[in-house]
């Protein structure tokens, strides 16, 4: 294969000797995203040029374990070299590392890209993703908006047309009663927000009407402003009185109920759209839509993924790390991505006509994420350590709420308690 010389490393090769000149780097991921997505981009990498090697670390079960893991390796020195992690756990992983020295800042190395190669290749609002504190500290690698995804035939078969998908929560609703009274053995809808593994479906209740988690400091609850809380809280239980969800119905009985022809719409990342194809295979005329947002003028839609940190202080690494997070976050790598799992690229060279354009226009199921643009919005986190126990308990609240055994204005007053008395933790 032909070898690609990199601009950086033509800076590297001249400035140590032969023997010295291959620089290895190590990465951190997590199991999920690393045969699927890593493997082959690294492989990629790798085979372009000759200056630099880059490697993965035995990989973190998620994200809440990478997260442990770069707090553990961070107080013994040990870190990789660049780490890739969730948006939302950012915050307070970057300020515990600036204050060891451990992390760099970004935001210099772009300046020196120049303003037209980041105009060309990055949206302000990508970047912002990857900033702490107004810092740019991590590069946008994964990016994903909740999305609707539905079951074109079930909604034919409710009398509904399926190209015109309701775009406010009471024609979903409605839709979903309507779908779930065909038989007994149909489901109406999945929003399984009391099952999640993170407060991502819990924020996007809030987001969408305009409010935040947390204040801009990321020190204050802020969720529970202008009634937030309790109109997310009366629209989990209308999930269930109206829309007919079904929380007796694991998360993952959610997806096999959808993916076997037997539920009608299903919210989840558009990180699951091949997944889903998969299982779908010729079922059903399997579809896909922009989620519904409350506020159209100030709604946001809390971003997924992970963004790149370089967590190395070594000045050979850090450009050899710099190069690789250019790639990863560059629009080779994001159309690959978008291709494999259905992420939304973070990179706006990307949706080009040299990459993505055409298969969008052939596939419009994978083109929903590219459509979101506009609503992608920050996934804040709680300060401290206690975010995981944070929404452990404020998943069983919002069942009671489901279920009706909690009000909505009482279940928004404890998610708000339970959050502030942890999170100075």
């Amino acid at each position: 294969m032909k070898k690609i010389l990199l601009p950086f490393t033509v800076a590297l090769a001249a400035s140590v000797s032969p023997a010295a000149a291959q620089v290895t780097i190590t990465c951190l991921t997590n199991a999920g995203h690393l045969t699927r997505q890593h493997e082959p981009l690294m492989k990629k990498f790798n085979e372009m040029q000759d200056e630099i090697v880059v490697e993965y670390a035995a990989p973190a079960k998620d994200y809440a374990d990478t997260h442990l893991r770069l707090f553990r390796e961070s107080a013994t020195n040990t870190l990789p070299d660049c780490a890739f992690q969730a948006y939302n756990q950012l915050p307070s992983l970057v300020r515990a590392l600036k204050e060891r020295n451990q992390i760099v800042d970004l935001g210099t190395l772009l300046e020196k890209e120049g303003a037209e190669w980041v105009k060309a290749n990055y949206t302000d609002r990508m970047l912002e993703l990857g900033q702490v504190d107004g810092v740019q500290v991590g590069m946008p690698f994964n990016a994903s908006v909740v999305q609707w995804y539905y079951n074109a035939d079930l909604l034919k078969k409710a009398g509904h047309d399926p190209d015109k998908f309701p775009t406010d929560w009471n024609g979903i609703l409605e839709l979903a009663a309507r779908i779930d009274a065909l038989s007994d053995d149909v489901h109406g809808m999945s929003y399984a927000v009391e099952q999640w593994g993170d407060d991502w479906p819990w924020q996007i209740l809030i987001t969408q009407q305009g409010g935040t988690l947390l204040d801009e400091g990321q020190t204050k609850v802020t969720f529970d402003q202008n009634g937030y809380a309790t109109k997310a809280m009366e629209l989990v239980r209308r999930l269930v009185t109206e829309g007919m969800y079904d929380p007796a119905v694991t998360i993952n009985d959610q997806l096999k109920s959808f993916t076997n022809g037997t539920m009608g719409i299903y919210a989840n990342s558009p990180a699951s759209a091949r997944n889903i194809e998969e299982l779908v295979g010729d079922k059903f005329d399997l579809r896909s839509v922009k989620f519904t947002i409350v506020d159209d003028a100030n709604g946001t839609l809390p971003t997924g993924g992970n963004a790149v940190l370089i967590t190395t202080t070594d000045p050979e690494k850090v450009a050899a790390a710099w190069e690789y997070a250019k790639f990863m976050s560059g629009p080779e790598a994001q159309a690959i991505t978008a291709r494999n799992t259905g992420y939304l690229p973070t990179n706006v060279g990307a949706l080009g006509e040299n990459y993505l354009a055409p298969y969008y226009r052939e596939f419009p199921y994978y083109a929903t994420p590219s459509t979101g643009y506009d609503r992608a919005g920050r996934w804040q986190g709680y300060p401290g350590t206690q975010s995981e126990k944070i929404w452990r308990e404020q998943k069983n609240i919002l069942r009671s709420v489901m279920l009706g055994e909690t009000t909505p204005a009482d279940g928004a007053a404890k998610m708000k308690q339970v959050a502030e008395e942890l999170m100075q933790r």
